[in-house]
């Protein structure tokens, strides 16, 4: 009898729960709510070898209209200086955070990672596309190219990016 009240009383507890890789966090230092995505793959994770691209991303009520992209390589050391979304044939350009970048090795891991800000209009064209390719300039004039949708294919970073906003209305 214990068991089934505790569970009655659980299961709406769960429901209030963040979506999966979503956090929901409220500072007690100045009440500013933040909700974080942890990073996910994107079309480049697929294929065997090479660079992989995730995609994380971060908002704050303090800034309301700002969405900040993380972007990280794994298996690769890029200085990533610019990045270009292609909304549905839309060509925009995300500001690059100053300072907000670092690489890492442990053991033969490597990783890199960079921030990007974009307006929330800009997410939510993001949400609404059938296709969004990102063109990271990495040193040495080269870039890394990988998308988030492409022919109806979703990626798990675009899958992401979807629970990510539902927690921003």
């Amino acid at each position: 009898m214990k068991k089934i009240l505790f569970l009655t009383l659980l299961i709406p507890c769960l429901s209030w729960a963040a979506p999966k890789g979503i956090s929901v966090e409220k500072s007690g230092f100045d009440g500013t709510t933040e909700i974080t995505m942890r990073s996910y793959g994107t079309s480049s994770c697929a294929k065997f070898g090479g660079a992989c691209l995730m995609l994380g991303a971060n908002w704050k009520n303090s800034n309301p209209d700002e969405v900040v992209l993380e972007l990280s390589t794994l298996n690769y050391f890029a200085a990533m200086s610019n990045l270009l979304l292609n909304i549905d044939g839309e060509i925009i350009k995300a500001d690059r955070i100053n300072f907000a970048h670092d690489s890492t090795l442990t053991g033969n891991y490597k990783e890199s990672y960079q921030r990007f800000k974009i307006d929330k209009q800009t997410l939510t064209k993001i949400l609404n596309a059938k296709r969004v390719w990102l063109k990271v300039s990495i040193s040495g004039g080269n870039y890394l190219e990988t998308n988030l949708i492409d022919e109806g294919k979703k990626t798990l970073a675009f899958e992401g990016l979807t629970r990510f906003e539902s927690q921003l209305n």
